[in-house]
């Protein structure tokens, strides 16, 4: 029984994407005892599968070999047991970036779905993610976690947190569900996060907002410190927070508002001015076109602009910034090509 006199279950869990964000998870959901985990790690699989994970964490302290209860290359694998017997999930979490054009979501989780029964916790960046899994599976529930978190990998299997693991979830409310189904596999799962040791984990009511929110940080440092090659401290210190940053939020606040997800006006101000000027942070954006890898630009700002344009919403920064970084994603594009 937990705290509240309620019993606590146990659930089968397959966790995709095992990066910085998403091996701190799985340490999380293991921790807590209620799931039976299975994490699908592709590029690291062979390395990772006999030697574990190191992890340094803030929230976690040192960790040496670690592993989850089972480690597989694919989601195929992932769908049946050691025996060959098919597996029943109660959620599948996905980790991985949001690149629907290169690696979509629906197919990637597909072996591990059961209809009517697995609960996707996305764990991912971006607006409109949902819609897609709603669309595959109407009768499932659909949740998303917005993270902040400082979590990265050091070759070859180091896992170092330096920011707390700080994150809101809640569910995905659409017609193929009754809300109170929703509401309550949302609360499970934040229960069972809670109970690993996760730094805060806050269950809302309306994930849209702090999808909004997070949106704030990703719409506007993290493509403009990759289109400029600057990191944060630097950014601010070039004036580009008053003459870029802070109109970009303005217009995402507005769009936020005019789809029926108003955030507080306070928010721009807090999200603009919370880091010092000697930070030296390099967002995720920058740090995948310095490395020629692909951005997870349209989930961030190409769905973010599509929704301004289907409400009548002016985003004359947020078009240029999207303008000019699609330029450097060909330029990545032409460059892989070779």
């Amino acid at each position: 029984m937990d705290s509240e006199g309620r019993s606590q279950r146990h659930y089968q869990v397959c966790l995709i994407g095992s990066g910085g964000v998403g091996t701190i998870a799985s340490v999380v959901l293991a921790k807590s005892g209620r799931a039976h985990l299975t994490c699908v790690l592709r590029s690291k699989y062979s390395y990772v599968s006999q030697h574990g994970w190191d992890v340094d964490s803030v929230d976690h302290g040192k960790l040496s070999g670690w592993k989850p209860h089972r480690i597989v290359r694919s989601a195929a694998d992932a769908a049946t047991d050691e025996n060959g017997d098919q597996v029943t999930y109660d959620y599948v979490v996905v980790c991985t970036k949001q690149l629907p054009n290169l690696n979509p979501v629906v197919g990637m989780i597909a072996p591990v779905m059961t209809p009517g029964r697995t609960t996707v916790v996305m764990i991912q960046n971006g607006m409109g993610i949902e819609e897609e899994i709603i669309k595959a599976w109407p009768g499932n529930v659909v949740m998303s976690s917005v993270s902040h978190i400082g979590s990265s990998i050091q070759e070859p299997n180091m896992v170092v947190q330096v920011g707390k693991d700080v994150s809101k979830m809640g569910p995905h409310l659409h017609t193929g569900v009754d809300d109170s189904t929703s509401i309550e596999k949302a609360r499970e799962f934040v229960d069972m996060y809670l109970s690993g040791g996760a730094s805060v984990c806050e269950m809302v009511e309306d994930i849209q907002v702090a999808r909004w929110e997070k949106l704030l940080w990703n719409g506007t440092f993290n493509t403009v410190c990759a289109l400029m090659r600057m990191d944060v401290g630097e950014l601010q210190r070039s004036k580009g927070r008053e003459s870029m940053l802070v109109p970009m939020m303005w217009e995402i606040w507005n769009i936020s508002k005019a789809a029926g997800h108003p955030m507080p006006e306070s928010i721009v101000q807090w999200m603009a001015y919370r880091l010092p000027d000697d930070c030296d942070y390099r967002p995720s954006m920058l740090l995948d076109l310095e490395n020629g890898r692909p951005m997870e630009l349209e989930v961030i700002l190409g769905n973010a602009l599509k929704k301004a344009q289907e409400l009548g919403v002016n985003t004359p920064h947020m078009t240029t910034v999207h303008k000019l970084l699609k330029l450097e994603e060909w330029r990545c594009q032409e460059r892989r090509s070779l």
